[in-house]
Order: C-alpha cells, then structure tokens, then sequence
C-alpha cells in the first residue's frame, strides 16, 4: 500500500495541468468533496498490524490557502491483540490546512500542512482499547487542481494519542470543488509585427516581388519584374537598343541582328509549263519569305523569276517577270508586308540552275527565288 502511495504522489507532482491560457488563480472559496484510500499504521501499543481502508469527507475552502475538513475513514479486519474477533476500525476528525500557493510558485499544485483532532472506534466494540481512542493531528503533504473542479492530493499524517502511543496515515484522494475560482485576466496574445521587406530595394515589398534580385537601380513594374518597354526579350536597364520594332531578332544587348550578306531564302517554287499562277502547294514556301522579312524589319528582298528554255528569249523574260510579280504580290496581298520592301525582277532562261535538255531539268529552271538585302 505504501508503494501505491508514493507512486500517486510522483503522478501528482509530475501532473501540473494549469493552463497557459487562463489566468493565475487568484482565490478560492466554497464547498468541496472527496473519496480517497489509505493506510493505516498504529503504534506497536495496539498490537495489531498496518491496514488499508477507504474515507471520505468534506469541506469548505475559506480562501486559496485556508480550509477546513471533517474526515471519515474505515479501516476493516484489524488484527485483534487477544486473538478473537478482527474488528473494523472508524476514524473521524476534524482538520485545518494551509495551502503554501507561493512555494512551488503556483496555486494549481501546492504543497500543504494542516493540524486537526480525532477519534478511533472499534465499529463493533470489541476492540477495548481503541474504544474512544482521541488523537491530536498534524500532517503534510501535496495538492493538486487539474482544472478548476478536480483535485487531487497526497498526505501523510501524524496521530498523538498520548500515553496510548503515535499513529500514522499515509493517503490519497480525489476531490471535486463547487465553489468559485477567481482568476487574474490574461492579457491577449499580441503577435510582433514582422517587418516588411524589400531585399533587392525595387520599391516592391519581397512578399509580392515575382522577381527578387532585381539589380539596383532598374525599373520594374508592379510585380518586381525589370521591364521590357519594346518587348524584345531583353530588360530596360541592359536594353543597348530600345525601341526595336515588334518581333525583330535581337542579340544580348536587344539590338537588331543584321544580315551582314545578301540572304537567299530557300523557296522552292517551280511553275508548270507556260504559267504564272501560285498553285496552293507553293503557299507554305511563301510564307518562309514573310517570316523572314518579318524577323529582319530593315530587310528588303527581291523575288527573282525564271524560266526553262522552251519558247523565245523575249517571252522567256515577259513570263518570267509575270513570276516574279506573282509572288509579289502574293506577299503583299496575303501576308501583309509592305510593298515598298519587295521588288520582282525577271531573268528569263539567262540563270538555270539545271540541265534544260532534259524534262527534270525544265521543271526546275522554271522557278522563283527570294534574295534578301541590308536597307541602306
């Protein structure tokens, strides 16, 4: 039993649930209950050995740190000195303690000293000398309050009987408070305000900066981002060139990239026999021509016609600038560039490029190419 004892004591000692969020106790004052187990231990004047047993009682909490208690406890089959009968024992009493709230430093878990007076009685008078028995009480011990009802606590107490010889009781009990706990306020939690920042020092807070890292000194728009006014690719603040006309190559430095060197297009176009028209094969090769010009803005080109062999020279050179002026017009009318950047010249059967003796030959010869040149 006195194992169990001391055990409940270090689950005491170690249960200190008072809560952070709520205040410091200030008082306590009402009626309270308990229910508990103990053990027993008399003087050797008795004769009889230790025991266990249950009690009870109840009580009222004058404040925080004053209360009184009357106590009952029942202690069963005590060994009897002249050998008959083990009778039950009944000890009752009357108990003032002191709470020291300030010694562990909290009102929830405290230790505790109290003085009282009491009787035993053998419950069925066949214990003669215990009939009656009176003590004088003083004890100590360890309270615990794990929320503002429940309590819990563990004692030890000294009983002078006088010439009858010293009693001892170790205990443990379980108690429910119903009076008020008055408790200090606690002052809301206020969270220290984080400072904001700006790293890179754009004007944009880190919080909201898409782009950290921003070098000194460059302008940024809302999210952080160096700007890029002409939409070439290349930021303001190491934009050599800015202003570049929409969708021309750039290099590193957003300055235009130049054809150093006449550019011939690789457009295949080869006309049937005698004609001129595009046929709908011949568009997509086109188009590598209007790209082209779109990339380089400050680049002309020529589109050059030619013929095979078949027929004289002077249709040869009409029918050729015919092809020339239909790919012209072509560029100008369906993808939209200027005419001033185009010019058709027709070379007639002056420039094969393959054999006109024979018919693969002829159908290359009769054909049309782009050549780009630098503006000047």
């Amino acid at each position: 039993m006195k194992k169990k004892l001391i055990a409940a004591a270090c689950m005491l000692a170690l249960s200190s649930t008072a809560f952070a969020d709520e205040g410091e106790v200030k008082d306590r004052y009402g009626f309270y209950g308990f229910i508990g187990t103990h053990n027993l231990d008399l003087d050797s004047y008795h004769n009889t050995d230790e025991r266990a047993g249950g009690n009870t009682g109840f009580g009222w909490m004058f404040n925080k740190s004053w209360q009184v208690e009357g106590n009952y406890h029942y202690t069963n089959d005590l060994a009897s000195p002249n050998g008959g009968s083990r009778p039950d024992l009944i000890t009752y009493g009357l108990d003032f303690q002191f709470n020291d709230t300030s010694w562990l430093g909290s009102s929830e878990t405290h230790p505790f000293i109290k003085v009282g007076y009491g009787k035993h009685r053998d419950k069925y008078s066949q214990f003669d000398p215990l009939i009656e028995d009176e003590f004088y009480k003083a004890g100590i011990g360890l309270q615990h309050f794990a929320n503002d009802n429940v309590f819990m606590r563990v004692g030890y107490d000294f009983l002078d009987s006088g010439e009858r010889g010293d009693d001892k009781m170790t205990y443990f009990n379980v108690g429910f408070f119903f009076g008020e706990t008055d408790r200090a306020s606690v002052a809301p939690k206020v969270e220290p305000k984080k400072e904001a920042k700006d790293s890179d020092g754009d004007g944009v807070l880190d919080a909201n900066d898409r782009c950290p890292g921003t070098p000194a000194g460059a302008a940024v728009d809302a999210y952080g981002c160096a700007l890029d006014s002409d939409g070439d690719g290349v930021a303001d603040y190491k934009d050599a060139c800015p202003g570049t006309e929409a969708g021309a190559k750039v290099d590193e430095k957003g300055c235009k990239i130049e054809p150093k060197e006449e550019v011939v297009v690789d457009m295949r176009l080869n006309f049937d026999v005698d004609k001129y028209q595009i046929k709908p094969e011949m568009v997509s090769e086109i188009a590598k021509v209007a790209e082209f010009l779109r990339q380089y803005p400050s680049v002309n080109a020529q589109i050059q016609g030619h013929t095979d062999s078949t027929g004289s020279n002077q249709y040869n050179q009409g029918l050729s600038e015919r092809r020339a002026g239909a790919v012209k017009d072509y560029l100008i009318n369906n993808f939209g560039i200027d005419d001033s950047r185009l010019s058709a010249v027709g070379y007639g059967e002056e420039r094969p490029i393959a054999d006109n003796s024979t018919t693969e030959g002829r159908a290359l010869n009769r054909r049309a190419e782009a050549h780009a040149e630098t503006m000047k």
